[in-house]
């Protein structure tokens, strides 16, 4: 993990989102931190993340639960 103040950070941007993609970088404002970038090693993990933040698959997801839940599945063992 690397940590930077945000100065440091907007003077060499392009430099921070290539690293980003091996490590996390925690930015800090006098001192403290206030953000976290990371970026993404490739294409799927980047499909990965949109997926996980999406609302309609994140309901999706939701209502399969609740349905497993209430016994309403089907196992597919017992599909033929």
């Amino acid at each position: 993990m690397i940590t930077a103040p945000i100065s440091e950070i907007k003077n060499d941007f392009s430099t921070f989102i290539h690293k980003a993609a091996k490590e996390e970088i925690i930015v800090t404002s006098h001192g403290k931190p206030v953000a976290v970038i990371k970026g993404f090693s490739d294409e799927d993990e980047y499909f990965e993340y949109r997926l996980l933040n999406d609302p309609r698959f994140q309901g999706i997801v939701d209502r399969s639960r609740r349905e497993y839940q209430a016994g309403k599945v089907t196992r597919l063992e017992d599909l033929e």
